[in-house]
């Protein structure tokens, strides 16, 4: 894993080589789109979702309502009703307490697979979603992991 480098992003992230983050083409930023060295665009490739803006709202509850809103909207364009959720845990990201619901639903003689990952966070919304075939998934949700772990954002100019 190493850093992605790009200066106009407002947050630091680590991937392993030959995988690429980019912007949503179609939405652009809040919306980034990370993909493996080997992602076709087939359903079955594994590929990250990630949301990430900052919260306009002056308060903390005022925050949390909007974060709650903007990812509410945001999964229901990227997950079917046809997902059930089977496990959830509670982590931190970053000092911040986030919450992972993993969601499947059958595929052929095996399953699509994928991690919902909500960081609760004063300021920004962030969000992930990483998708797979349950082959491709088992091969890379521990990257994934280790990704969303070691997510930070950067500091603004004049904060501390």
């Amino acid at each position: 894993m190493t850093p992605w480098e790009d200066e106009s992003l407002p947050f630091e992230i680590a991937l392993p080589e030959g995988w690429s983050l980019k912007e949503d083409p179609e939405k652009g930023a809040p919306h980034y789109f990370i993909q493996t060295a080997e992602y076709n665009g087939k359903a079955e490739d594994f590929r990250v979702h990630l949301y990430f803006s900052r919260n306009e709202s002056g308060s903390l509850e005022g925050n949390m309502a909007e974060s709650s809103t903007r990812l509410e909207a945001w999964m229901a364009e990227l997950i079917s009703d046809d997902y059930e959720i089977y496990n959830k845990n509670d982590f931190r990201v970053n000092k911040n307490p986030a919450l992972a619901l993993d969601f499947a639903k059958p595929l052929d003689e095996s399953y699509m697979v994928g991690r919902v990952v909500i960081v609760t966070h004063p300021t920004h919304t962030i969000g992930f979603v990483a998708m797979a075939s349950e082959a491709e998934w088992n091969v890379n949700v521990r990257t994934f992991d280790k990704m969303v772990s070691g997510f930070k954002i950067k500091p603004e100019l004049g904060e501390e």
